[in-house]
């Protein structure tokens, strides 16, 4: 696992060993960057949620992104290694906890892009998207990216709408979220 692009271009990651994280393969990572486009993450606060490796959210910074944060009950150290190895002391931090107690701590915050990548088929996908939403975590303007199985369905909402969704092998899709215009109503 290698940065795409930007500043930390072609650093090499460290990955735990064995089967604790599933880490989002380069080339799907490097398809989800380029339909976001350039410059979009310039300055932008970034949420890492089920982060692994950090990769997602190293990657954005990595893009510009101004500050991420990250949350992964296991990898912390992990995280750190590999976000001070791209040299981003000082624009991230990290939340080493269950992520719904995470996101709660996180309420008052928003995030222009938030990266969620969730444990396959273990009832997580629409979970944290209503956390999401529960804690007001998107900006307006913002946008969620959800990896998720091909066999967990996102649930519709009221709060959010599903612009576009795309397919990476036979196991994995990615929905792009964007709150509803009206916003979260209570």
């Amino acid at each position: 696992m290698r940065i795409i692009s930007g500043s930390a271009k072609g650093r090499i990651l460290k990955s735990p060993k064995g089967m604790l994280t599933r880490p989002t393969l380069d080339r799907t990572r490097e398809s989800l960057f380029n339909i976001l486009a350039n410059g979009v993450l310039e300055g932008a606060s970034v949420l890492d949620i089920f982060a692994g490796t950090g990769a997602l959210g190293l990657e954005a910074l990595s893009r510009g992104a101004a500050h991420c944060v990250f949350i992964d009950h296991y990898t912390q150290a992990l995280i750190r290694q590999n976000a001070e190895l791209c040299g981003f002391g000082g624009q991230y931090e990290i939340l080493r906890m269950e992520a719904g107690k995470a996101l709660a701590r996180l309420q008052g915050r928003q995030f222009q892009y938030i990266f969620a990548d969730p444990p396959y088929n273990k009832n997580l996908v629409n979970s944290t998207i209503a956390l999401i939403c529960q804690y007001d975590l998107l900006a307006p303007d913002g946008l969620l990216l959800m990896e998720h199985s091909r066999d967990e369905e996102i649930a519709d909402s009221l709060l959010y709408e599903i612009i576009r969704e795309k397919a990476y092998g036979k196991d994995t899709r990615i929905a792009f979220i964007r709150r509803h215009q009206g916003g979260i109503e209570s």
